[in-house]
C-alpha cells in the first residue's frame, strides 16, 4: 500500500487517534521490516470507535497488535513530554 493511502487511512475521526497513528506512521512504520509493515496496515483497518478502545482502554483483541499498541503508547508520551517543554 502507499504511503499517501496509508496516511489517509490514519486519519480515523478520532483527535487523539489519528495523531498517534500519523506519528506512528511517520517514525516508526517507515522503518519496520514489511512483515510488521502488514500487520500495522491490518491494525488500522480496524473500526475507529474499537481501535481506540485497543490503543486507549488496553482492549486487545489480537496480541499480534502488542507491539503496535506499546509503540503507539510510546510515541504518545513524547507528544505529551513535547507539549509540556
Amino acid at each position: 500500500m502507499q504511503l499517501s493511502k496509508l496516511k489517509w487511512k490514519c486519519r480515523k475521526g478520532i483527535r487523539e487517534l489519528d495523531v498517534l497513528l500519523t506519528k506512528y506512521l511517520e517514525e516508526i512504520f517507515i522503518n519496520l521490516p514489511k512483515q510488521e509493515q502488514d500487520i500495522f496496515i491490518e491494525f488500522v483497518n480496524i473500526d475507529s470507535n474499537e481501535l481506540f478502545d485497543i490503543v486507549f482502554n488496553k482492549k486487545i483483541s489480537n496480541s499480534k497488535f502488542l507491539k503496535i499498541i506499546e509503540n503507539l503508547t510510546s510515541v504518545g508520551q513524547a507528544k505529551n513530554n513535547e507539549q509540556r517543554n
